[in-house]
């Protein structure tokens, strides 16, 4: 319920702050996905808890901001699993080395079944998707240096390009986003070759082997 100025109340045995919230990420997380960002109004999420508006505002001030804590719990569920492997300093890395691939062409599929920009998206839709990739690439720059200096601590990887421990969140940046190009370039342009995962691994072997 609100009052007169608009503020929302908790009702009594009304769900705790934090589980509310939670149900409307949720919410807009399978209603973005269904159809897409502009597809979406407050009201259609609302009308899935049958709240009223200043329920909403209670929680988020946009649209926008619901959309952008979906994608964050989408990127950070993925992410948690890959940066927990990778930074395990019990697991080698030629044991790491299979399963992070997996992990990444799993995610990728993820992503192109639930984000692949549709043509008929619009800039803001397709912006806000580009917002989630690089922060999903910025939160991996650190644990993949550290991967990728374990694999040269341990022999398994070549240094032909000098890395060390000052450079190597460098490289690491560099990698990413390079690889985040090949792979999802054509989805949001269009335009240039189509890449798998298997064409990034052969470029990433071409550097470390």
């Amino acid at each position: 319920m609100t009052t007169g100025k608009g503020v929302y109340i908790l009702k009594k045995n009304s769900k705790k702050p934090e589980i509310r919230r939670q149900e409307l990420i949720d919410i807009a997380s399978r209603l973005f996905m269904e159809k897409g960002y502009e597809g979406v109004s407050v009201r259609d999420i609302l009308d899935e808890v049958q709240g009223a508006p200043g329920m909403f505002y209670y929680y988020f001030k946009s649209k926008q901001e619901i959309y952008l804590a979906s994608m964050e719990q989408y990127i950070s569920q993925r992410l948690e699993r890959k940066c927990a492997m990778i930074e395990n300093p019990d697991i080698p890395f030629i044991e790491k080395l299979p399963v992070f691939h997996s992990m990444v062409a799993d995610d990728i599929q993820g992503y192109m079944e639930r984000f692949t920009p549709m043509p008929e998206m619009s800039i803001s839709d397709t912006s806000y998707k580009l917002y989630d990739l690089v922060h999903m690439i910025g939160c991996m720059i650190t644990p993949y240096s550290k991967f990728i200096l374990q694999g040269l601590n341990e022999g398994e990887l070549k240094n032909h390009l000098n890395i060390t421990d000052e450079n190597a969140e460098a490289f690491s940046t560099f990698i990413l986003y390079g690889a985040w190009g090949m792979i999802y370039n054509h989805q949001f342009t269009g335009t240039g070759e189509q890449y798998n995962l298997n064409n990034l691994t052969e470029i990433t072997n071409k550097i470390f082997y």
